[in-house]
């Protein structure tokens, strides 16, 4: 659909008073600002009519997200990278979160970063003077965010870590499922799988000095939340303000409600990334009557 038909769209749904700020041209560059100004679908429709890509051969393409970045994507990725070529966002009312809680000069870690969509966000809404440290361990997807960053201007603030974030420092086997890099996951050897899997090295954040003064971290990491949480033991003793995103899903812990009692034994408020509603309060039980299978995004904010 072309831009031209997106506004007519949004012209007849919305009323012309609505459209005011909307982009005048392809070129133009979505406006953070407009997300407390018009509804998510209205922005929503925007990111999509300044989406475009391009192939570049050996499963790659680059593409606008968020009406702003170009990404490099890897076209065999059927659950991330299709909504990058075709819409040009990811679950927005997370996006919205991170937009709304990353300042300019913030020092930030994505944690299980991906192709980088959240990465991007974060080393545009921290400018020059703010730090991203993302961690990918798939090796091919870490070199595609590399290149994203780079191409974006963003690379001097930024540092990517091919490895994964644990509770030890050593080594892990990474399971890649086919047609779903975001989905993939840590085991020890002794896991058996039909999944293509990469030995990658493991390290703690504590054992990072440059983020023992972390301002907000986002971690997805399919299942290792907890290790993560276990190799931050230092940072978490701190009692310096810090924001986490975090995923959760009962089914993926031994003991889902000894992980959250963790949780707010740092001192962590608890809410909830709603679909409609955004941030709203959550307490232990609010979280565990959820389907264990569900994956909930959860904000730790002290």
């Amino acid at each position: 659909m072309s831009i031209a038909s997106v506004l007519r769209a949004l012209k007849h749904k919305l009323g012309p008073r609505s459209l005011a700020r909307l982009p005048a041209h392809a070129n133009a560059l979505f406006d953070f600002r407009d997300l407390d100004l018009f509804s998510r679908f209205r922005n929503e429709a925007v990111i999509r009519g300044l989406c475009t890509n391009a192939y570049l051969g050996n499963d790659t393409a680059v593409c606008r997200v968020l009406g702003r970045y170009s990404m490099f994507v890897d076209t065999q990725d059927i659950g991330f990278s299709t909504h990058m070529l075709l819409s040009g966002y990811w679950e927005m009312w997370v996006t919205e979160a991170v937009i709304r809680r990353v300042k300019p000069g913030m020092k930030v870690i994505d944690c299980g970063a991906n192709l980088g969509y959240f990465s991007l966000l974060m080393a545009d809404l921290i400018g020059p003077e703010g730090r991203l440290d993302a961690f990918e361990p798939n090796p091919a997807i870490a070199a595609r965010l590399t290149k994203s960053l780079a191409v974006n201007g963003y690379l001097e603030r930024s540092t990517v870590h091919g490895s994964a974030l644990s509770d030890t420092t050593g080594e892990a086997l990474l399971f890649m499922p086919d047609g779903e890099p975001k989905n993939a996951f840590m085991q020890d050897a002794s896991f058996e799988s039909h999944f293509a899997s990469v030995k990658v090295p493991t390290v703690r954040l504590d054992d990072l000095p440059e983020a023992h003064d972390i301002d907000f971290i986002k971690i997805d990491v399919e299942g290792a939340e907890e290790r993560v949480w276990n190799g931050m033991e230092g940072i978490l003793d701190s009692s310096r303000p810090l924001t986490i995103v975090l995923e959760f899903a009962a089914c993926r812990y031994a003991d889902p409600a000894a992980f959250i009692d963790k949780i707010t034994a740092r001192g962590f408020r608890l809410e909830l990334i709603d679909l409609a509603a955004g941030a709203i309060p959550a307490t232990k039980e609010t979280i565990l009557a959820h389907s264990p299978d569900v994956d909930q995004m959860l904000i730790l904010s002290r």
